[in-house]
């Protein structure tokens, strides 16, 4: 950042070191100066995820991602030729998906990782919180994805659903956003006698199942 600020100055004609960009990037982030701001960082722990689908998926596996849930896609490690994991990014999360090592699952007994041998034979479930649930809902099942949950809105007052993925995961699809808040942000006034009326428990679109307690 600091590289790109002192760029962006000179090409105005003004030109700092860049000992003193880092200290005023250090002070957009609310830190007194860059030593600070570095501690910080470097303290801060980062949650990445492997998803682990059956070995030779890895690439089909990647191309899902980007379709269904606009992941990005990074570089990979090769063996022999071959992928055998992906980097990918959705969002702020940091992701790769890589294939189960065919020997490990010939040997239970090792631990694994193993990828999914039926539908939801998972343990975890992958939370991805969107802009309009519903859509995203079409994106994925457009893609390749396979209903497990229909829309339905929660009690919190957003609306989500839940697929499989072709490989066997769950990723539960939510609004990042109660739809009561999103109709009182809308500028057009006929909705406002609509949100009241509608309350905590907002309206359901055609499809939607009665409120629930929680998406998975």
């Amino acid at each position: 950042m600091a590289r790109e600020l002192r760029n962006s100055l000179a090409a105005q004609g003004i030109h700092l070191p860049h000992s003193a960009c880092l200290e005023i990037v250090a002070r957009q982030f609310g830190c007194n100066d860059w030593n600070m701001l570095k501690a910080s960082c470097d303290a801060k722990a980062e949650l990445h995820i492997s998803i682990v689908v059956e070995h030779g998926c890895e690439e089909e596996a990647a191309a899902f991602y980007h379709r269904a849930f606009g992941a990005v896609r990074g570089g990979a490690y090769m063996f022999e030729g071959e992928p055998i994991s992906i980097d990918l990014q959705i969002g702020d999360t940091a992701m790769q998906v890589g294939g189960a090592n065919p020997r490990r699952e010939l040997q239970p007994h090792r631990g694994g990782p193993f990828f999914p041998k039926a539908d939801g034979a998972v343990s975890t479930v992958f939370i991805l919180e969107v802009a309009n649930a519903e859509a995203a809902l079409q994106r994925a099942l457009d893609a390749g994805a396979t209903l497990r949950g229909e829309i339905g809105l929660a009690t919190d007052g957003r609306r989500g659903a839940t697929v499989f993925d072709p490989f066997g995961h769950i990723w539960a699809l939510r609004d990042k956003t109660p739809v009561r808040l999103r109709r009182a942000a809308l500028p057009s006034k006929q909705n406002a006698p609509h949100c009241i009326a509608g309350g905590a428990s907002g309206s359901l679109v055609q499809g939607q199942k009665p409120p629930t307690a929680a998406i998975p």
